[in-house]
């Protein structure tokens, strides 16, 4: 569906167990420090900053059955307009119902669209959400659609677009070549040319946000702590998603003068395709993991109230999805 003008108003438990195994590897005590921030005890260090990273909710902490409970009233909403990429499924899509349902006007891009059917269901009944054809791994898609929504100031840009790759390949045993280029491809070079290509409709907007969706596998303090979770030594995704930082990182430092505000965010051990793709990978291992998942919504609702309320001093940093700060 083309872009259209009209819009609407609209970790988990923690496992002590694997905490404990970590507790000499150093990771515990950077976690510790943010767990408290968050409103996390030290018995949950090993929770699953993984394919995301848990640390609680806004205005409280994740609740004993694995969901999110909050203390506080929530804020308003602070709509305005948002592109997320990859949003046909799981936290993409998720994302996009959440902005909807806060009043944002919202462009939601995938590969094929004709293959959307929640997306474009979705679609038939709120005319803030429209849809775009884009597939982040192809230069040509990205410049045009950026030509194509030219004048469109655009003041959320979520780079949620990624993949994990296959776990076998990325094993020692495996180390498939062209395995690791797609994978970086799509994680981290995808989400700074998306950057890049729409930094102008950005800055023209009034909140100038962009936002590059990470996860618990790219903090190098975590690397132990992921291992102790019972998650994979996944090298390629892990790589991948420290490139991310990386890359939009120095992109926030140097494109700080036009007051963009650019974070990575991590939004928790979700319950997605690639959560259940890599806990059936380690359950043939023989190594099931059970630590509890957030749901789409659960994760999305947290990520919108933090990407509503960032402010200029948060550039380039490295946050929870409860806006909690992340060791790199």
């Amino acid at each position: 569906m083309p872009y259209r003008e009209a819009w609407t108003g609209h970790a988990a438990q923690l496992d002590g167990r694997a905490a404990a195994r970590s507790a000499s590897s150093g990771w515990i005590p950077a976690a510790a420090r943010l767990l408290r921030v968050a409103g996390v005890g030290l018995a949950g260090v090993a929770a699953v900053w993984v394919l995301g990273s848990a640390a609680g909710a806004t205005g409280g902490a994740f609740a004993a059955d694995g969901g999110l409970s909050t203390a506080a009233a929530e804020p308003a909403p602070n709509p305005g307009t948002a592109l997320v990429t990859g949003s046909d499924r799981g936290i993409g899509l998720a994302l996009v119902r959440e902005f909807q349902s806060r009043g944002w006007r919202v462009i939601a891009t995938c590969r094929d669209p004709q293959k959307a059917t929640e997306l474009n269901e979705l679609v038939k009944t709120h005319p803030g959400v429209s849809v775009e054809k884009l597939d982040v791994s192809d230069n040509a898609a990205i410049e045009r659609l950026a030509a194509r929504l030219k004048g469109h100031p655009i003041d959320a840009l979520v780079n949620n677009a990624g993949v994990s790759g296959s776990f076998a390949g990325q094993s020692l045993a495996g180390l498939d070549a062209e395995e690791f280029a797609k994978v970086l491809r799509v994680n981290s070079y995808a989400p700074l040319k998306v950057s890049a290509a729409f930094l102008d409709l950005v800055a023209a907007s009034r909140q100038r946000k962009i936002i590059g969706i990470s996860s618990g596998y790219g903090s190098l303090a975590f690397v132990q702590g992921v291992a102790a979770a019972g998650y994979p030594y996944a090298y390629f995704y892990a790589m991948s998603k420290a490139a991310l930082n990386m890359g939009l990182r120095e992109f926030a430092f140097e494109n700080a003068s036009r007051h963009v505000t650019t974070v990575l965010l991590s939004p928790g051990a979700v319950d997605t395709d690639m959560q259940r793709d890599v806990r059936s990978y380690m359950s043939g291992l023989g190594r099931p993991i059970r630590s509890p998942t957030l749901t789409p919504a659960q994760s999305a609702h947290a990520m919108v109230l933090t990407i509503e309320r960032l402010k200029p001093g948060e550039n380039g940093k490295f946050l929870a999805q409860n806006g909690a700060e992340i060791p790199w």
